[in-house]
């Protein structure tokens, strides 16, 4: 077994005791998915199923032994006789084989097969248990991410709560149009109407991790604000490429699929070549019947059976021919795997690039969307601006915000996305990322506000 393959594994042997719905980082919610998610149960019992397909396909080549045995109650009436002769006597017998193939190559190619099918299915558990990783840091952070939307949403209505109410105290006294008021009502409900889509957003973002833990989660510790941003390591393109086409899980399973469909082509065709068995066989019967007719027997043998097929009605060939189709269609799905790692490889490289930029550029953006608030708020208090550029300016401000704290879950995400896609995607990366979560940023599921 791959060592790495092996390392994923193990992850399944895991049990985690003392977890409760209190948990609250990223690495108790991912132990507790490891036991109780049902979509990693279901891959890992498909898993230990297809693991029997090996001692199922050597049983081909072992021994048989089989052992049969029967009693019957004979009654036999002798009617020509004088006087009549009724004859009641039990008749017993057993016996037992052993069978031993000496050759069937079809055997040996379908053992070989069955090798391939335990490696693929590996190779598929251990991609499961990777997209595991991958659900649950897509759902821890997508939480947070709900959470920082909805911060900036109630930060918006909150400033342009204060600012209508600045307006109408200017309006009343004569300071400022009605339109001004009007502009900011508007704006103030545009506001309220964001804040109350992102509360019921906020709610049904926990609702994921209550399908991975079997738990109901009401608060989750938040993301460092030193959380690091960095370019991948190497920052090179297809050095990662290569090692996608080398570690990919999915890729890994469709190349073993290769191979079973090669063995499962040679173990047809070799169905029109002779078979040799070696049997051995032990009888013994007893009859009961009086005189010459009760009898006890004994008989022993050893042979070799040499089978040597002539014609099937062309099943043979057929069941060839569709093998080698299957064939085809393993190796055009190995050909298309290979291409889609190969983009997804290239995409997510690109991708991870663009996050580091745009995380910069987003901590620039809040800071000149500040100064433009704090500018155009004095040019309204002096009469050069109006009140709409005041309400764009603090929108573009919370916007701002809130575009930087979804640039770096994003980053977050491509990252895992990537080492998945290579297939080093590993549990080190969530307790990696949990020494960023910290207990002092609790983010508590809300109640909506009844309106």
């Amino acid at each position: 077994m791959n060592s790495k393959v092996a390392k994923i594994l193990g992850l399944s042997c895991l049990s985690f005791f003392g977890m409760h719905a209190t948990a609250s980082d990223l690495t108790e919610v991912y132990e507790l998915s490891v036991n109780n998610d049902p979509q990693l149960g279901a891959a890992k019992a498909l898993y230990m199923s297809r693991r029997e397909v090996i001692p199922q396909a050597r049983s081909g080549l072992l021994p048989a032994i089989s052992v049969s045995g029967n009693t019957t109650d004979v009654r036999r009436t002798l009617a020509a006789a004088t006087p009549e002769i009724i004859q009641n006597f039990n008749e017993n017998s057993w016996q037992a084989a052993l069978q031993q193939p000496l050759f069937r190559l079809e055997n040996w190619y379908i053992f070989q097969q069955s090798k391939n099918l335990e490696a693929q299915a590996m190779a598929q558990f251990a991609a499961d248990q990777q997209e595991l990783i991958f659900r649950v840091s897509n759902s821890y952070f997508s939480i947070l991410e709900a959470n920082d939307a909805l911060s900036a949403s109630n930060a918006e209505r909150d400033a342009v709560g204060r600012q209508l109410e600045q307006v109408q105290q200017r309006f009343d006294v004569g300071l400022v149009a009605i339109t001004d008021v009007l502009e900011a009502t508007a704006q103030y409900d545009s506001s309220t109407v964001n804040v109350i889509e992102s509360e019921g957003s906020q709610v049904t973002s926990f609702e994921s991790l209550l399908r991975l833990t079997g738990q109901r989660y009401n608060q989750v510790d938040g993301l460092a604000d030193n959380f690091p941003v960095s370019y991948p390591e190497p920052n090179n393109e297809e050095a990662w490429v290569q090692r996608a086409l080398e570690g990919n899980y999915s890729l890994i399973s469709a190349a073993e699929a290769v191979k079973a469909a090669q063995q499962n082509l040679s173990s047809k065709k070799s169905r029109h070549l002779p078979t040799l068995d070696a049997q051995l066989a032990y009888a013994e019967s007893n009859s009961g019947g009086p005189n010459f007719l009760g009898s006890s027997v004994e008989q022993g043998s050893a042979r070799l059976v040499l089978n040597v097929p002539i014609y099937t009605g062309g099943a043979v060939r057929s069941q060839a021919k569709q093998a080698g189709y299957e064939l085809e269609q393993a190796q055009q799905t190995f050909d298309l795997t290979q291409r889609q790692v190969v983009e997804t490889t290239r995409n997510l490289f690109t991708a991870i690039n663009t996050d580091v930029a745009r995380v910069k550029a987003r901590l620039k953006g809040i800071e000149s969307s500040q100064s433009a608030l704090e500018a155009t708020q004095t040019g309204y208090e002096v009469g050069t601006r109006n009140i709409v550029d005041v309400l764009v300016a603090q929108q573009r401000l919370y916007l701002a915000q809130f575009q930087y704290a979804s640039a770096r879950y994003q980053y977050i995400r491509d990252t895992l996305n990537l080492k998945q896609t290579v297939g080093s995607l590993s549990p080190d990366d969530i307790y990696g990322l949990n020494n960023y979560i910290v207990e002092n940023k609790p983010i508590s599921r809300i109640t909506p506000t009844v309106r």
